[in-house]
């Protein structure tokens, strides 16, 4: 029986443990390129949900601005009156045969009252409305560029996390081999110091050296870990998901794209948008004033009695009309005449914002296009400096294990390699992330 209970127990523990694994398993997210990080963006982000909520109130917006050009209103009512005391009115008495000059007081209307009136009306001609279609569709383009500038920043900052975890990936690999060589550097040294070749103070620095490139890595490790953060951050991945990205940086000779040029006009049709937005409201409110030509309709029944409400006795009195009705603003609402002025000003004030922003998109695009080839030169002194460096280390290594160079040399060789290897890959990710800017700003527009 206790030997059951045991199996039974060991089983359970299998199950759950199982079952922990499979947990998380699940909670890891892994990406092996920019584009598939960009493709789970666009479906899990808040910012490109948003977006979309936003694109579906500017579409309703304009339903809304075509369907009220017509204004179809529909006041239907009904109502039933008690007149528990009833005016009381003092005509002459001589129309009932009195004496000339007295006053008759008689009660008029009746007691029950009863009303059921149908009176729709549409308009035919309103130009504030019609007005108000074609500032509807400006705002319905206005969003989607406004989405799209959005999505362009989200896209650009997610690059960024995305190269920059690559480098610290890189960083740590590279880091770690070096702390495996700056640990055999003190194993080296410390053997020449036991022979009695170099002083105390060689073996303390090269153990100084080990502690920093230790500490290098620490450091490393953590701006990773806060990359990862950042980009959980702006593609909403919960806290407790593990993120991977498996790309690694490719070394292989990267020739320089004369054809990569950033052409994106994004912010100046934005701009012009959004003063062809602010003269449509200007117009709009400018017509505001002038006259709106309805149509109406009327139907009625009422019925009137003194002995009780809804009385069979009494029937019901039907009237009806149909016509034409114009309605004037006068006098002028002092509130229109205000937004009148603010459009006038606003519009005003989005023209020079165009201006600006056609001078603003030419050089963002220059800057960017300069921006890559200042990497891409980087890069390419930065490879060449690697080079000679590591090319010293190994001379110095060489030389240090035959005695003709210092302790002190030979340490300063080796921070120099790692300096430079670690430049090398930040390089990289830099000339990467700059053609990525490109591409987006490209691809967006």
């Amino acid at each position: 029986m206790q030997s059951f209970v045991m199996r039974k127990t060991v089983m359970k523990n299998i199950f759950l443990l199982a079952l922990v694994s499979a947990t998380l398993t699940k909670a890891q997210i892994t990406f092996s390129r920019l584009d598939s990080l960009f493709a789970y963006a666009e479906k899990n982000s808040v910012t490109v949900k948003t977006a979309t909520q936003q694109s579906l109130l500017a579409k309703w917006t304009k339903v809304a601005a075509v369907a009220n050009t017509v204004n179809f209103r529909n006041p239907l009512s009904f109502s039933v009156t008690d007149n528990m005391l009833l005016p009381v009115s003092f005509i002459p008495a001589s129309a009932f045969g009195g004496k000339p000059g007295d006053l008759k007081a008689i009660t008029l209307g009746q007691q029950y009252v009863s009303n059921f009136n149908f009176n729709p009306q549409i308009d035919i001609i309103n130009p504030y409305n019609l007005a108000k279609v074609k500032s509807a569709s400006l705002n319905k383009e206005l969003t989607e560029l406004t989405n799209l500038a959005n999505k362009k920043n989200l896209f650009e900052s997610m690059a960024a996390a995305f190269y920059n975890i690559l480098a610290f990936q890189e960083q740590i690999k590279i880091t770690k081999q070096n702390f495996v060589a700056a640990d055999s550097l003190v194993f080296i040294v410390k053997n020449k110091f036991a022979q009695g070749i170099i002083r105390e103070q060689d073996v303390n620095n090269s153990t100084v050296n080990q502690l920093n490139v230790k500490d290098k890595l620490n450091q490393l490790i953590v701006s990773l870990e806060q990359q990862y953060n950042s980009l959980k951050i702006l593609c909403d991945i919960p806290p407790t998901t593990k993120l991977n990205i498996l790309e690694p940086l490719d070394y292989q000779p990267t020739a320089y794209s004369s054809e990569l040029k950033a052409t994106s006009s994004l912010l100046f049709k934005s701009t012009v948008l959004q003063s062809e937005y602010m003269r449509s409201e200007l117009r709009a409110n400018r017509i505001s004033t002038l006259p709106v030509l309805s149509a109406v309709y009327y139907n009625g029944w009422q019925q009137n009695s003194n002995n009780n409400l809804f009385d069979s006795k009494s029937v019901w009195i039907q009237s009806q009309y149909i016509g034409l009705r114009v309605t004037v603003p006068f006098p002028a609402d002092v509130n229109k005449l205000s937004q009148n002025y603010t459009s006038k000003v606003n519009f005003r004030i989005a023209e020079l914002n165009a201006e600006h922003a056609k001078l603003q998109n030419d050089l963002t695009n220059q800057s960017l296009n300069l921006e890559y080839d200042k990497n891409f030169a980087s890069y390419v002194i930065v490879k060449q400096v690697y080079e000679l460096k590591n090319e010293n280390y190994n001379k110095s290594l060489n030389q240090y294990k035959e005695g003709i160079l210092s302790t002190e040399l030979l340490l300063s060789a080796f921070t120099d390699m790692l300096n430079s290897r670690l430049n090398y890959v930040s390089a990289k990710a830099a000339l990467e992330f700059s053609k990525s800017k490109i591409n987006i700003n490209n691809n967006l527009k």
